[in-house]
């Protein structure tokens, strides 16, 4: 799926149920998350995963931090309680309104739409810490590995990067048995089949290790670690990846 229908999709989901479309839980679908407990959950996630960037990298500057994927910045929030400034970005109009509406830091937090396959507007060696987490899985692995090489790009010297994306499913569906061959017509149809779906798609992309770990090499930085990312759920083997600029 190319990034407009991505943002379409999303649009759609933050029109609809915003909470749910960042933190997918079946007891929460329905605009069932509370605006507290849905926050929470962000503060939670960053004190933990900033604890155990410490132990790797005890030097980690917190003068600002760049969250790829904000939704309505659940993350964002929370990091703005560790870091001087926070730059929250998104493909979503809608979700960036929820954003800018649940801003709690004033001028210290701001939120860009990015709908581009790049991170242009952002200057190099800006933020002292990269962060995103349930973000890149939903997008092409062409468009993922992009922004990774843009993560590098935007950190700074010695900044820590941290991410998360899925390597392979933990569950494969064998594709079914067809007398139609996977052939142009065939996509073009699937393409239509998704443009005209009354409810918003939320597609789910990995990238082998090897491949990510070559990708940090080649855009200048160096992995400190890779980790099983559970907290992206149970039915995908997802992977965290801390690394440094160099």
């Amino acid at each position: 799926m190319h990034l407009r229908s991505t943002k379409k999709h999303w649009e759609r989901f933050a029109r609809t149920d915003p909470f749910w479309a960042v933190l997918t839980d079946g007891e929460r679908k329905g605009n069932r998350w509370t605006e507290e407990d849905f926050f929470r959950t962000g503060v939670d996630s960053v004190r933990d995963e900033l604890a155990g960037v410490r132990e790797a990298c005890p030097d980690l500057r917190l003068g600002s931090a760049l969250d790829f994927g904000c939704g309505v910045g659940r993350l964002t929030q929370a990091l703005a309680e560790h870091f001087q400034h926070v730059t929250g970005v998104d493909i979503s109009d809608e979700m960036l309104t929820h954003a800018r509406r649940f801003n709690r830091h004033g001028e210290r937090v701001r939120y860009l739409l990015n709908t581009s396959d790049n991170l242009r507007q952002l200057a190099d060696n800006s933020f002292d810490f990269v962060y995103s987490v349930i973000t890149l899985q939903h997008m092409e692995p062409v468009f993922a590995r992009r922004y990774i090489a843009e993560f590098v790009r935007v950190a700074a010297p010695g900044g820590v990067i941290l991410f998360q994306i899925p390597s392979v499913s933990v569950r494969h569906t064998p594709r079914p048995f067809t007398l139609w061959p996977d052939t142009l017509l065939k996509r073009l149809y699937r393409d239509l089949r998704r443009k005209l779906a009354a409810d918003p798609i939320m597609e789910m992309h990995g990238i082998p290790r090897a491949e990510i770990e070559a990708l940090l090499a080649a855009s200048g930085a160096r992995l400190i670690r890779s980790y099983r990312y559970d907290a992206a759920g149970t039915t995908i083997e997802s992977w965290g990846y801390l690394a440094r600029k160099l």
